[in-house]
């Protein structure tokens, strides 16, 4: 196989996927950042965002109206996989900082507010909510199916951030000094915050400059013996001809 061919087909295995660059592009986070310019060291993906209002919106559609008995399925199986679908995107919606990750509080924030959102309000208060309404029953099925819905898709969800972190974390540790990096990298950054900081590759000096320098190492030696081009034809000893007419 020629060289050229070698060369392209690697190039071609380090190329991400378009699949790749836009789960890169949904997984990305921001900074939050509150009034009076006060810092969290929580970050938001505001792709996650839109897909939990889209679903928060559907939710609210199903449990406030009265279309939920015209859809030919279980209420409590609707309850169990809306709840976890739910659940798996809210806790993707909230990444923190790898710096506050020495925290135990920070480091499972995530969590909390998960749990908060999604089997206190989510999964009970609003259950409550919806037995106020006249053509809504209250049942303690349904906040079974919610809280067994929320716990698998908050299990899920935290195996699958966190292998995605153990993925980066090996991408970033062996990727090879001599390949250029991909513009979307850069972008990446922002997803998942690493435990080690990206270098700038250092400039590689040829190997003719190398050879040059070791082969004119005792250039230096007018330095090191305070000798000039000079003084060593004055520290010759006379020749022995010059020797005899002295005398």
């Amino acid at each position: 196989m020629p060289p050229s061919d070698s060369i392209s087909m690697s190039a071609g295995r380090r190329m991400p996927t378009r699949t790749r660059l836009v789960f890169r592009r949904i997984m990305r986070s921001q900074k939050f950042v509150l009034p009076n310019n006060y810092h969290l060291p929580i970050r938001l993906r505001p792709w996650f965002v839109i897909f939990t209002l889209v679903d928060m919106i559907f939710l609210a559609f199903l449990g406030f109206t009265n279309v939920v008995h015209d859809v030919p399925v279980n209420d409590k199986v609707m309850h169990f996989v809306c709840l976890g679908l739910a659940t798996g995107l809210v806790y993707f919606i909230f990444d923190v900082e790898e710096d506050a990750r020495r925290i135990w509080i920070w480091r499972n924030a995530g969590l909390f507010i998960t749990g908060f959102l999604c089997f206190v309000l989510g999964g009970i208060v609003s259950e409550f909510v919806q037995g106020l309404l006249p053509y809504k029953t209250f049942q303690l099925g349904d906040i079974a199916a919610n809280l067994l819905g929320s716990s698998l898709g908050l299990y899920l969800s935290w195996n699958l951030e966190r292998y995605y972190r153990h993925r980066r974390e090996i991408e970033r540790l062996y990727q090879p000094l001599d390949v250029l990096e991909e513009p979307t990298d850069d972008e990446g950054d922002d997803t998942l915050p690493s435990f080690y900081t990206r270098q700038q590759p250092r400039a590689v000096t040829s190997l003719g400059v190398q050879r040059s320098r070791l082969a004119d190492v005792w250039d230096e030696r007018e330095e090191v013996f305070h000798l000039v081009d000079g003084e060593e034809d004055e520290a010759e000893p006379p020749k022995a001809g010059t020797a005899g007419k002295t005398r």
